[in-house]
């Protein structure tokens, strides 16, 4: 799929495609979990005004799905079909003898990643303050660490800020895997955003972009520039900056950079981007950039190459209304879901 996407969208360039047209994307459903508390079941709490606090998250990884549920405590690795390959956590209700499954406490359930070997990367966030009944509340601030599980669901080590169990990381923003199968942890702190990377236990890269400045000039006017996003690249020694200028507090335009890490320093600037509707999204195989189109009430992509050159517009017809709850992810490959709470459990749909 990632080779015929990409593929399509250089022929698209090729043959001048205007980037005012607009392509329309079909779904079609990948996958569907129940609600429930059995293994490969997902649960949330709703109410009479809808869902109550949002508990689980999902990403999608080497065509497995990655399921967190902090109402049950766990981690579950799925297939499109349901079928459990593993549960990592509470082991309540959960027939241990016909399923794979390790427990573990978890307090508040992150992002989660993995690599090509099935080992699991899980943010276990430390509770402070006050929690709601159901596990959820937890600040965003609050200290995380990671936790680094192998395929069978055994403890191999915990990591933070500096490698094994030290200061803890605040914020995280994403947890990826490059090529090399390093692990990338994206976080924000007071400071401004923070890139770590780590070869098993011992981190080899670490860059604090809070230090950075991207104040420009024009004339008499002046540009205060403020990092919006980091997108990981899977070669793993580049990633990429989006950066918004402002002028007092009016968004005027956005600037796409790429850092070196090999150098720890930024290298080429690679977009200019006039058009404040134009948010960085995603990063399909170092080849192509996905932009968020706002466009009223359209949901809109843009994809474009590195050079900038726009290639396709895509609009997804998502149902906004009668969801609980929905979100738009893509994998490594660039396939694009969505994801939506319904009172039966959680629905996710291919888009192509």
């Amino acid at each position: 799929m990632k080779k015929v996407l990409i593929t399509a969208l250089l022929m698209c360039a090729a043959v001048s495609c205007s980037q005012w047209n607009v392509v329309d994307l079909r779904s079609r459903q990948y996958s569907f979990i129940e609600k429930g508390e059995g293994a490969g079941k997902v649960m949330f709490r709703t109410d009479d005004y809808g869902l109550q606090e949002l508990t689980t998250s999902v990403w999608i990884n080497n065509n497995r799905i990655l399921l967190a549920d902090n109402v049950l405590k766990r981690v579950q690795i799925l297939d499109s079909d349901g079928d459990v390959d593993l549960v990592i956590g509470s082991l309540d209700g959960i027939d241990t003898k016909n399923v794979p499954s390790e427990s573990f406490k978890f307090d508040f359930i992150g992002s989660l990643t993995s690599d090509d070997d099935g080992n699991i990367f899980v943010q276990n966030r430390i509770s402070q303050g006050r929690r709601d009944a159901y596990g959820g509340g937890a600040m965003d601030l609050s200290p995380s660490y990671i936790m680094a599980f192998n395929k069978k669901g055994d403890l191999q080590y915990t990591l933070g800020q500096k490698g094994t169990p030290d200061i803890p990381f605040y914020q995280i923003e994403s947890l990826e895997v490059d090529g090399e199968g390093r692990l990338f942890v994206v976080s924000r702190q007071t400071e401004g955003w923070s890139v770590f990377r780590f070869s098993g236990k011992k981190r080899d890269f670490h860059a604090n972009l809070g230090s950075l400045r991207f104040d420009e000039k024009d004339g008499d006017d002046e540009y205060r520039g403020k990092i919006e996003t980091v997108k990981l690249m899977e070669e793993g020694d580049k990633f990429l900056i989006s950066v918004a200028y402002y002028q007092d507090l009016r968004l005027i335009y956005r600037k796409v950079f790429e850092y070196d890490i090999t150098r720890n320093n930024i290298g080429k600037e690679l977009m200019n981007i006039p058009d404040p509707r134009n948010v960085l999204f995603s990063v399909i195989n170092d080849r192509l950039l996905c932009f968020w189109n706002i466009d009223g009430s359209d949901i809109r992509l843009m994809f474009c190459g590195m050079d900038g050159a726009v290639m396709k517009n895509v609009r997804l017809g998502i149902d906004m209304k009668n969801p609980l709850y929905s979100t738009l992810m893509t994998d490594r490959s660039g396939n694009l879901y969505t994801t939506s709470l319904t009172k039966r459990g959680m629905q996710i749909l291919r888009w192509e």
